[in-house]
């Protein structure tokens, strides 16, 4: 480890708190401009820093977006839309950035993952002990400005630690995942619990369907499912746990969103609340984009504020062509990766449904670690076509360089 990568750590290490208001330079970006500047100046020497094949798509992406922001700015005389640039030239560098240091060949992957697993447990340290803050009273909020930040990073600390497990080829502890999905029900955010479910439901596939093969395994699931039902049913503490459960945060929230889904005279639906009706009420932006500020000027939209959707957000203010340049940046990492490595991917577009995380550097770190889990997985699979004559020492050095070149 080099003294870019330990800045980077503590980037890592300092993201969830959240010193000042949201939207802004964090004490945590101080750190991980440090490391870029050090690689930079001094590892690279200032060398050219080439850029991956694949990361040339994101690139591209976000000179899209600068040249569509800037246009609308100078059109109506706003800053903002500059402001909005910035997040997508910052995160481009991060991507750049951990995809570099990741490749070097040495423990890093192994120290993020143990710093996600560190503020994981910091996380409900904090909670323990008081420290952390609560948003109305009911959702709790951590060190973060909003449930809902605190909610996106935890899941994506359990997804890092998880991608990262998978490439070392280990498993990650139970542990961590009862104490990411606790956190997140603190936060009573709605969204990133089903999308949670839909990671384990995905993860599970494969295990299911090995078990079904098994003889006997219907009678031992019929067996085992009357018994745990049987175990509810008469538990005594039963009735105070269905009382506790129906009255906790998250549950009313659901409840509330599943009675938004369509029109209601008590209030705006889910789409209108979350500024996704632009989308139909404005379908030419779709085309040749909005561009990502100034959004008072949407007034036919029952929210005035930003579409609170990643995906839907970046169609409506960019348009088709570059939308369609990111999505095939996802998929250029993502590869033919296995079903249940896919659960990451699904659940994490699924929570993306209904929140705006494109701001957030680790939601584009996630494919960065996609990528190499892809590249693992190619190698592993090459090394075993590899004529049995080669030695172990030689396969492994093999498979390496598959990894890396």
């Amino acid at each position: 480890m080099r003294m870019h990568q330990y800045l980077f750590l503590l980037f890592l290490l300092l993201k969830p708190f959240y010193w000042f208001s949201s939207g802004g330079l964090q004490i945590a970006d101080v750190f991980f401009i440090l490391s870029f500047g050090l690689y930079v100046l001094f590892v690279k020497k200032g060398e050219k820093i080439s850029i991956e094949k694949n990361d040339k798509w994101l690139l591209y992406f976000v000179v899209c977006i600068v040249a569509i922001n800037l246009f609308y700015g100078v059109l109506h005389g706003e800053t903002n839309f500059i402001r909005a640039s910035l997040y997508y030239v910052y995160n481009l560098l991060v991507v750049l950035t951990f995809r570099a240091y990741a490749e070097e060949r040495d423990t890093f992957l192994v120290n993020v993952a143990r710093i996600c697993k560190v503020n994981l447990v910091l996380q409900l340290f904090f909670y323990i002990t008081g420290i952390g803050r609560y948003f109305a009273a009911s959702r709790y909020m951590g060190t973060f400005n909003d449930p809902n930040q605190m909610a996106f990073f935890v899941y994506i600390s359990l997804m890092m630690a998880f991608l990262i497990s998978r490439i070392r080829g280990e498993k990650l502890s139970l542990v961590y995942h009862v104490i990411a999905l606790a956190l997140i029900f603190l936060t009573a955010s709605a969204g990133m619990l089903m999308g949670m479910v839909l990671f384990y439901g995905f993860e599970a596939l494969p295990k299911v369907k090995i078990f079904a093969q098994r003889q006997h395994s219907v009678r031992a699931i019929l067996i085992g499912t009357t018994f745990l039902a049987a175990l509810v049913l008469f538990s005594p503490e039963i009735g105070n746990c269905i009382v506790d459960l129906s009255e906790s945060s998250i549950v009313e929230r659901a409840e509330e969103k599943l009675s938004r889904m369509g029109e209601s005279v008590a209030g705006p639906t889910n789409i209108e609340e979350r500024g996704i009706d632009r989308l139909y009420l404005y379908p030419e932006k779709l085309l040749y984009g909005a561009g990502e500020g100034f959004h008072e000027r949407f007034e036919r939209s029952y929210l005035d504020g930003e579409v609170h959707s990643t995906l839907l957000s970046i169609l409506f203010y960019y348009g088709t062509l570059p939308t369609a340049t990111l999505l095939y940046w996802f998929y250029k990492n993502i590869g033919r990766l296995s079903a249940s490595n896919m659960a990451v991917v699904l659940s994490l577009l699924l929570e993306s449904l209904t929140l705006l995380n494109q701001r957030q550097s680790l939601f584009w770190m996630i494919f960065v670690l996609l990528n190499v889990l892809y590249k693992k997985q190619a190698a592993d699979k090459e090394t075993a076509l590899m004529p049995e004559a080669l030695s172990a020492g030689q396969q492994e050095n093999a498979a390496t360089d598959i990894l890396f070149r």
